[in-house]
């Protein structure tokens, strides 16, 4: 009976996240921005995979065989997480059965050392990029003990940096570098590099300051003495060159009046909310959002950061573990080369709360077969401290959602009532939950999370309770992947966040928005009217476009228990394929009262047509006028798109989109093309990678 529930509920249960209903784009055929059946096939089957392959799957497997009836019928009759998690935690101690112990990889001197090694070679035959992939990688390798050896790996990727030009990150590595132990006799090489980066920023008086530094460093260097004298000479030939430039410089702009400076862009805010976003409750559909104002496309409704998120095991040595931007001069963890950062904010803010909990039990994780649901059941708790669960636990059962909407977006007990179907779920469905909170909150135990014992089972309680919710409220964090920079490109999933504002966007096989992330943050725009009073719904996955009606009723009430009843579901549109491009659908000009259709023909003589229903006559010779234009802004945005002019094609098929909205009614081809063409624009301004810039060393040797 387990090994069913590993294939068909545990795989669309704990393993599950939304899915966006982005994939790929193209010009003016049809393709699936969402997640098309393919698409989402391929996302189950990498669920159910990271379910089985592990060593987890068979203890659980074994475990369950071993449990007599009366043992198994007290289990199934318990009635609360904290219970289940307790009966769990009496059996045989996972920590012992399965010899887990933390462990720190990655870090090899040997290795670290081989790697400089190769870095230096290509260093010396100016290939910077290679040298800057080498001498990450022995960065990252370096034991937390060896500080110097870290330093002059530091030290040497400024040097690469610099010839890349990138001097803001060379300073960077120069003050890492000198924070460590790095060699007091080569210090003189850092000073003048600092000084030389200052020159190349044009900051004179900073250079100048550097430069007389070098000096005095060069008193501690092992140098030749002519080679020594050499470079105290060059030293003060760029002192007194850079003080007459700058005593220049200041004659100049005396002698000139200061312009206006330029207004800068406004930045955009981490988190940001329309005014117009508010949330309803029906027994039918629950709390979803709506809005009282009418949004046009491409109005941004929601900006917000995730309560959690976790990247893939893949993703995890090229995107920051704590923000996912993709990084390419990275900050590495002193213990472990699981993960690493963009920058020293990002690692300071892991290790502060969940990273060090996590450190050196990652590995375990990810040998589990524990999907990215797992990881982010567990950091939802890792991110907190027990004495924060403890003080808020008394209150959980009796909150509120007006209590909820005033606390902030990292309150716990923002995302705690979150949809979870327990009732719903078999006694095999939460006993392989409870065993996967049992292995979680052993890392948490391990790790030295706990002070006291005495609130384990509570916690271990919302592990299992994290597990569930997640399930029906998490979302997959993408990332637009090319080949190379002329491809179109894919969203490729990267990792899964939970976003207490977006968990309450109710679905719809037609929806009205797109999502896109910058780094883990998402960013929701609409991509077509919303009219004041309507729900503003995003897609769990199948679209009307791609996916018969049948089949995506039956998806949507396997994963997430409910019966769509949106529009198209209930109007039975038909596919994209079998949309009639000769047939216009009219809006029936015979007041607000009428929401008639009319179905006009492409070639027709007339132009005043009676609606059957309230016996009105439409004119449609002025909206096909208007549409003529339609069909250039189409052409023109394309070519823009094409082009990588993303922001004017945007706006060109915002202008196509307003248009057709004044005069037609969907479903029609044109309409969903043009948002298809929103959409392909909004994600070229969230995440975005290109394969072929990605320099791929050789491996240096293993020891």
């Amino acid at each position: 009976m387990l090994r069913k529930l590993i294939f068909v509920h545990s795989a669309s249960a704990c393993f599950i996240i939304r899915v966006p209903f982005f994939t790929a784009y193209g010009s003016v055929k049809l393709r699936t921005f969402h997640s098309s059946p393919f698409l989402h096939t391929q996302l189950f089957s990498r669920m159910e995979k990271s379910g089985t392959d592990g060593f987890f799957i068979n203890y659980c497997e074994e475990l369950r065989q071993s449990l007599g009836p009366k043992q198994w019928n007290e289990f199934a009759n318990l009635k609360s997480d904290e219970q289940r998690f307790a009966f769990a935690n009496s059996l045989k101690p996972i920590v012992t059965e399965l010899k887990l112990t933390r462990e720190f990889r990655g870090k090899n001197l040997d290795q670290s050392l081989a790697f400089k090694s190769l870095g230096n070679k290509a260093f010396q035959k100016e290939n910077w990029n290679e040298a800057l992939v080498y001498y990450n990688m022995c960065y990252l390798a370096t034991p937390e003990e060896n500080e110097s050896e870290k330093a002059v790996a530091l030290a040497n990727r400024s040097a690469a940096l610099y010839h890349m030009e990138k001097y803001d990150q060379a300073l960077g590595d120069i003050e890492r570098a000198i924070k460590l132990k790095y060699p007091k006799e080569l210090m003189y090489k850092l000073t003048e590099r600092k000084a030389r980066c200052y020159l190349a920023k044009k900051d004179h008086a900073r250079a100048i300051e550097y430069f007389k530094k070098s000096l005095p460093a060069l008193d501690d260097c092992k140098l030749p003495l002519e080679r020594r004298q050499k470079l105290e000479r060059d030293a003060q030939i760029m002192i007194n060159l850079l003080t007459k430039n700058i005593e220049t410089e200041k004659k100049l702009t005396k002698s000139k009046r200061s312009a206006p400076s330029a207004p800068s862009k406004s930045s955009i805010p981490d988190h940001y909310v329309d005014k117009g976003l508010y949330f309803d409750y029906t027994e039918e559909e629950g709390r979803f959002a709506k809005t009282n104002t009418d949004l046009t496309p491409n109005t941004i409704i929601l900006l917000e950061k995730p309560y959690v998120s976790a990247l893939l095991q893949e993703y995890s040595l090229s995107n920051c573990c704590h923000c996912f931007k993709r990084v390419t001069i990275p900050i590495a963890c002193a213990k472990c080369s699981d993960v690493l950062f963009c920058s020293e904010n990002c690692e300071r803010l892991a290790n502060t709360c969940y990273h060090k909990y996590e450190c050196g039990f990652l590995s375990i994780l990810w040998k589990s077969g524990a999907s990215i649901t797992c990881h982010m059941a567990l950091r939802i708790i890792a991110q907190k401290s027990e004495e924060y669960f403890k003080e808020i636990g008394p209150e959980l059962a009796s909150l509120t959602s007006e209590k909820t909407d005033k606390l902030p977006n990292d309150d716990y007990r923002k995302v705690f009532k979150f949809v979870t179907h327990e009732e719903k779920r078999s006694a095999e469905d939460l006993f392989l939950r409870t065993l996967v909170a049992a292995l979680l909150n052993s890392c948490l135990a391990m790790s030295g999370f706990y002070k006291t014992k005495d609130s384990e089972n509570f916690i271990g309680g919302l592990i299992l309770h994290n597990l569930q919710l997640l399930q029906y409220n998490s979302h997959e964090i993408s990332e637009l992947q090319r080949d190379t920079e002329q491809d179109q490109g894919k969203s490729t999933f990267i990792g899964g966040g939970l976003y207490p504002t977006l968990a309450l966007f109710n679905h719809s096989c037609e929806p009205g928005v797109t999502r896109f992330y910058r780094g883990n943050a998402v960013c929701v725009r609409a991509v077509k009217r919303i009219k004041a009073g309507s729900m503003i719904a995003e897609n769990y996955g199948p679209m009307f476009t791609q996916v018969p009606r049948e089949e995506r009723r039956a998806t949507l009430e396997k994963q997430y228990k409910f019966t769509c009843n949106c529009k198209a579901c209930v109007q039975n549109w038909p596919l994209f394929t079998d949309l009639d491009p000769n047939v216009l659908r009219f809006k029936c000009d015979g007041g607000k009262d009428c929401s008639n259709v009319l179905n006009i023909p492409a070639e027709i003589n007339e132009f005043m047509i009676q609606c059957p229903e309230c016996g009105e006559h439409t004119n449609i010779m002025k909206g096909l006028k208007s549409l003529q234009d339609t069909e250039m802004l189409f052409k023109m945005a394309t070519k823009l798109h094409a082009n990588g002019e993303y922001e004017p094609a945007l706006y060109k098929y915002v202008e196509m989109m307003n248009i057709m909205e004044e005069v037609l009614v969907p479903p029609y081809r044109d309409f969903h093309l043009c948002q298809q063409g929103l959409r392909a624009c909004m994600l070229e301004f969230g995440n975005r990678s290109v394969k072929s810039t990605i320099i791929k060393p050789k491996p240096a040797p293993v020891f």
